[in-house]
C-alpha cells in the first residue's frame, strides 16, 4: 500500500520537544549526549494498546538532535550516566493512589538504544548513584504506602559485565536497610538547563489542541500554553499570545480569514477583584494578522461552537445550566437566540467543518433519548432561526455499536462523522473499543459506508475525493471517499521518530495536512490531489527513517 503523505517541515521544532514537560537533564560528556526526561500529559485513548506518557530522551551534544527516545511507563525520579560505560541507570515509579508503589529500574545503552529492566519486582526507584567499586547503589520505595511516602531504603548491587546485565537482577525484597529521607524526585533547574543548553531557544510546548489553515498558507493554533499562535506561509512564527488559565481550544477562523473565534479553558485572575474569575465562558474574536482582540462574548456557561463556511457561528449551551444559544450573523454581529436543552454528555462536541449548515448533536431526539443530529436554521426571510431534529446518531438501531461523536466534514450532500465507537461483548474483556468513520446521506442520514478500527482516534478531515483520518497512535489512513475504501497508510514521523497526534486540518487548494502533536509540534504535510499528481516522493529528513523508538520493558 503506498505511502503519499511527505512531512515538509516541522513549525514549532526545538530540541528537547519528544520529552514534553521537563524533569530531569544530565549531561554525559564522555559520550557525547544528554540524557533528558519528561511527562507529555494526559491524552483519552479509546482503543488497542496504551497511552505512555513519560519518555526519556538521548540527545547528542552538539546538534541536540534525538538519538533514542524511550516511553517509560512511569514517571522518571533518577537519572545517573555511568562513569565509564556507554549507559545510563533510569529509576521510574510512583505511588498507585491506593496501596502499593510501582516503578523500574531502567539500563538504557546510549548507543544502542537497548532497554533493560534490572528489577524483579515492581518498586519506585527513587534515587540513583556508581559507586568507586563499580555497583550501583540505589534508593528504594518500600512495598505500599505504610512503609512511608517520603523515605526509601538503599541496595547496592554489582556485576561482572553491566553491558550485559539481566532483567530482573535486582531483587528489592533481598536486603532491608534503615529507611532514609527520599528528597527531591526531580531537577528543579531543568528547564534553566534546557535554556543554557539551548542558547535560550527552548521554551515550554504542550498539546496542540485545534488548527486552521488560511487561504494565504498561514496556520493558526491553539494550545495549553498559547491563547493562539500564527505561523506565517514561510514557516516562522509571525506572532503567539501566552496562554493564561489552560489555555486556548477550538478555534474557527472567519471566512475572509481576518479574524477567528477562540474558547478557552481553566481560569484566570480577575485584576479587580482578586478572584479566579472561569475562561472558558468567553469567547473571543482574534485578528490574524496581529493577534489582537477584536470581540470578546460573555455566555452563561462554557459553550460549544458550531459554524458555516459562510461565517455563521452558534455558540450553544454545554453545560447542565439551560441557557439560550447565541447566533453570530458572518459580519460578526449578534443575529438572535435560540433556546437548546444543554448537551447531557461529556463527549467532545460534533465539529463539522465546510458545513453549510450548523450542525450539532443532542438528545433526547423524536424516537426518545438517543442522541440526533440537529441543523440550525438561521433567521432570515423565513423568520426567527429554527431547529430541525435530522436522523439519530446511531444509524443502526440493530447493532450492538453504540456510537459517540466528535470531527466531522460536510461534503456535496454527505456528512462523515467519526468518533469512539463501544460494542458490548459477552464479558467485560471481550467489549470492543475502538474508531468509527460513517459516511451519510443528507438530509435524510442513511449510512452508505462505515469503517471501523481498534485504533484511537485523534481528528479526521477531508474532501470530495479523500479523507484522512488520524489516529493518536501516530498512523494517517486515506480513505476513499466515496467507498470508504483504505487507499493508504502512513506513520508520522520527526527526525526519525513516531509523534503522538492530537489535532489535525486540511487544505485541498493547497494540498497539504497540518497535524498538532501532545509535545507542541505541527507537522506540515504534503499530500496528493484527488488524481495522484502530487509529490509521492521519498520523506525527507524530518520524517524520515533514525534511531527507532523503544517502549520500557514491561510497559506494554
Amino acid at each position: 500500500m503506498p505511502q503519499e503523505l511527505t512531512v515538509r517541515r516541522i513549525l514549532g521544532d526545538q530540541p528537547f520537544a519528544e520529552i514534553g514537560r521537563p524533569v530531569w537533564a544530565v549531561t554525559d560528556e564522555r559520550h557525547g549526549c544528554v540524557i533528558a526526561a519528561g511527562d507529555l500529559g494526559h491524552v483519552m485513548w479509546r482503543g488497542s494498546g496504551h497511552w505512555l506518557a513519560h519518555r526519556i530522551g538521548v540527545y547528542e551534544a552538539g546538534t541536540l538532535r534525538p538519538r533514542h527516545v524511550v516511553a517509560s511507563r512511569y514517571p522518571v525520579c533518577a537519572i545517573e550516566p555511568h562513569p565509564e560505560l556507554p549507559l545510563v541507570a533510569v529509576g521510574t515509579g510512583r505511588y498507585d493512589g491506593s496501596w502499593d508503589f510501582q516503578g523500574q529500574l531502567l539500563l538504557l545503552h546510549l548507543d544502542t538504544g537497548r532497554v533493560t529492566n534490572l528489577l524483579s519486582k515492581s518498586r519506585q526507584v527513587r534515587h540513583l548513584r556508581w559507586l568507586e567499586d563499580g555497583r550501583l547503589a540505589m534508593l528504594l520505595s518500600p512495598e505500599d504506602k505504610d512503609g512511608g511516602f517520603g523515605k526509601g531504603f538503599e541496595l547496592a548491587v554489582g556485576v561482572e559485565d553491566w553491558l550485559s546485565a539481566p532483567a530482573g537482577l535486582v531483587d528489592p525484597d533481598a536486603v532491608r536497610h534503615p529507611m532514609v529521607e527520599s528528597g527531591l524526585l526531580y531537577d528543579p533547574q531543568v528547564e534553566d538547563t534546557l535554556a543554557r543548553l539551548t542558547d535560550g531557544r527552548w521554551r515550554r510546548r504542550a498539546e496542540v489542541r485545534d488548527l486552521a489553515v488560511l487561504a494565504d498558507g498561514s496556520v493558526l493554533a491553539t494550545g495549553r500554553h498559547t491563547d493562539l499562535e500564527r505561523w506565517s506561509p514561510s514557516g516562522g512564527l509571525s506572532w503567539a499570545l501566552p496562554g493564561v488559565g489552560e489555555g486556548s481550544v477550538q478555534v474557527e477562523a472567519a471566512p475572509d480569514g481576518e479574524s477567528a473565534w477562540v474558547t478557552y479553558r481553566g481560569y484566570r485572575r480577575d485584576d479587580a477583584t482578586g478572584r479566579q474569575v472561569d475562561r472558558a465562558t468567553t469567547v473571543r474574536r482574534i485578528s490574524t494578522a496581529d493577534g489582537g482582540a477584536m470581540d470578546s462574548v460573555d455566555m452563561p456557561s462554557p459553550p460549544a461552537l458550531c459554524a458555516t463556511d459562510e461565517g455563521w457561528l452558534a455558540l450553544r449551551p454545554r453545560g447542565r445550566d439551560a441557557h439560550a444559544a447565541l447566533l453570530l450573523a458572518p459580519t460578526h454581529q449578534p443575529a438572535g437566540h435560540l433556546d437548546l436543552a444543554p448537551s447531557r454528555s461529556n463527549s467532545p462536541a460534533l465539529r463539522v467543518r465546510r458545513s453549510t449548515r450548523l450542525l450539532y448533536v443532542d438528545g433526547p431526539g423524536p424516537d426518545g433519548d438517543s442522541p440526533w443530529v440537529n441543523a440550525i436554521d438561521p433567521p432570515g426571510a423565513h423568520g426567527p432561526a429554527t431547529v430541525r431534529a435530522l436522523f439519530p446518531l446511531r444509524w443502526d438501531p440493530e447493532s450492538a455499536l453504540q456510537p459517540w461523536y466528535g470531527p466531522a466534514v460536510e461534503l456535496a450532500d454527505t456528512l462523515v462523522h467519526a468518533g469512539r465507537s463501544y460494542e458490548r461483548g459477552a464479558t467485560y474483556a471481550k467489549a470492543r473499543e475502538g474508531t468509527y468513520v460513517v459516511s451519510r446521506r443528507l438530509p435524510g442520514g442513511e449510512a452508505r459506508w462505515v469503517h471501523r478500527t481498534d485504533k484511537p482516534l485523534a481528528d479526521l478531515d477531508g474532501d470530495e475525493g479523500k479523507l484522512y483520518v488520524v489516529y493518536l497512535t501516530g498512523e494517517v489512513e486515506t480513505l476513499d471517499t466515496a467507498t470508504g475504501e483504505v487507499r493508504a497508510r502512513h506513520t508520522l514521523r520527526a527526525h526519525g521518530h513516531p509523534v503522538t497526534p492530537v489535532s489535525a486540518a486540511y487544505r485541498a487548494d493547497q494540498q497539504r495536512l497540518v497535524v498538532g502533536t501532545v509535545d507542541g509540534r505541527i507537522l506540515d504535510c504534503s499530500v496528493p490531489d484527488r488524481q495522484g499528481g502530487a509529490d509521492t516522493g521519498r520523506v525527507g529528513r524530518a520524517n524520515g527513517t533514525g534511531p527507532g523508538d523503544r517502549t520500557a520493558p514491561g510497559s506494554r
